[in-house]
Order: C-alpha cells, then sequence, then structure tokens
C-alpha cells in the first residue's frame, strides 16, 4: 500500500506544480482529514498538511489564499486517495473509498501503525498516518 501512496502523492505533486521528497520526520502539527479505506487494503489514512502549504495549494487552485480548512483538507484526502484507488486499480489492488472526515489540529493522540512523510517542495513537511483496521 505505501508504494501506491507514494506514488499517489507524486501525482498530486505534480498536479499542482510542486515537489515532494520523502523525509523521516515524526508529525510536528497541520490540519488533520481522516479517509478510510476497505477492501483488499483496509486503512484508516490521516492526511496532515501544515496551514503554509494549504495556503499553496489554495493559490494554486484558486489564485488567492483564501480557503475553508476544512473543505480543502478534505478535497486533498480525496485528491491523493482517489489517485491511489487508480494507482491500485492497475496493479489489481481493489477497495472503496470512505467520505473524508475532517479532524481539525493535529492531535499527537491519533494513534497509527504507521507514517510516510514529505518535504513539500523542499521544506516543511506533510504527513500520510496509517491505522490498519
Amino acid at each position: 500500500m505505501f508504494n501506491i501512496i507514494k506514488e499517489a502523492v507524486k501525482n498530486f505533486m505534480d498536479s499542482i506544480e510542486a515537489k515532494a521528497d520523502e523525509c523521516n520526520e515524526e508529525v510536528k502539527e497541520g490540519f488533520v482529514s481522516k479517509i478510510s479505506i476497505s477492501g483488499d487494503e483496509n486503512y484508516d489514512i490521516y492526511i496532515v498538511v501544515p496551514h503554509e502549504k494549504l495556503s499553496y495549494i489554495a493559490n494554486y487552485y484558486f489564485g488567492d489564499d483564501s480557503y475553508d480548512t476544512e473543505d480543502l483538507t478534505k478535497e486533498i484526502a480525496n485528491q491523493i486517495i482517489g489517485n491511489a484507488k487508480i494507482v491500485a486499480q492497475k496493479r489489481n489492488v481493489s477497495f472503496d473509498i470512505g467520505v473524508p472526515e475532517y479532524l481539525g489540529e493535529f492531535d499527537k493522540n491519533i494513534e497509527y501503525d504507521d507514517i510516510l512523510s514529505f518535504k513539500f517542495n523542499g521544506d516543511k513537511c506533510f504527513y500520510i498516518l496509517f491505522k490498519g483496521k
């Protein structure tokens, strides 16, 4: 599943003309959306994006940085995990995607089993957390 998500992140970042390099950083901050997948793979996936990077994405999508944090955070989760579903299907892996849920600012009490972290355009990291179901 990790390679599928990595490819989906690369595709998402390419779509917004940004670069993502893996980093080995624990979650520090950001706004969180949770999205569940079920089928051949079963996870709750948490996408954690720092405020500054939400502003970059809003500027790219809308031409300014006035945005609704909840809507934008959920849309990012939809974009990444929706693309992961396409990548997975090409690899004969099938899963359904739930509706993203906005959780607000990152809370260190979120339980997860694994993490992928990516530097966004060479600086602040964003994170994808996995909790098996």
